[in-house]
């Protein structure tokens, strides 16, 4: 689903107000992913837009190394690939208070923080053994991922998993502690 198909999931309505009131005005802490990544830009007045090119599959993001005292992906490796997963992406951010901490060649805000409350991610960390099968599971993902890598893309992407495991594992636990850090700051 997307940020925009309100009338397709009337949940979406709700869910974005909540979003705004917890994040804007009650300054609660809130960490997104993917679709809760595009929730949160919208809510910080951005506007969410497909994307020209899909990014599906392990992708290389660039890490903002700016110095900034809530960097969600600090001791992030730069040579880790990331799990990509999405059509849709957050453009035209103005929010004076947002920090953009990664992008990719795709992809302007792969991540970003919002004060030091809010952070969220285009990208997918939490990826396990089941993650991409689960996907593909669901019949328009599998033919979303076939008609943007193919099914030997499909098969390149659980290889890349498998073989780093350990790393992906380690790349999200460090994200989640870095969070956890930054919000008790609060």
């Amino acid at each position: 689903m997307n940020v925009w198909e309100e009338d397709r999931y009337p949940w979406l309505i709700k869910e974005k107000l909540f979003i705004k009131n917890w994040v804007l005005n009650l300054e609660k802490p809130f960490f997104g992913i993917c679709l809760g990544h595009q929730l949160l830009g919208d809510a910080l007045g951005a506007s969410v837009v497909k994307s020209k090119n899909p990014e599906i599959g392990f992708k290389k993001i660039s890490l903002s190394r700016e110095v900034c005292p809530n960097d969600l992906l600090k001791n992030f490796s730069k040579d880790l690939l990331v799990l990509q997963g999405h059509s849709a992406e957050i453009s035209d951010l103005s929010n004076k208070a947002v920090t953009v901490l990664a992008s990719s060649s795709d992809c302007s805000i792969q991540a970003l923080s919002y004060l030091n409350h809010a952070f969220s991610v285009q990208f997918h960390p939490e990826v396990v053994n089941e993650t991409i099968q689960d996907w593909i599971s669901i019949p328009k993902i599998k033919r979303d991922f076939d008609e943007a890598i193919g099914q030997k893309g499909i098969s390149e992407i659980i290889k890349y998993q498998q073989q780093n495991k350990r790393s992906l594992i380690d790349g999200a636990k460090l994200i989640y502690e870095n969070w956890l850090k930054l919000i008790k700051k609060k």
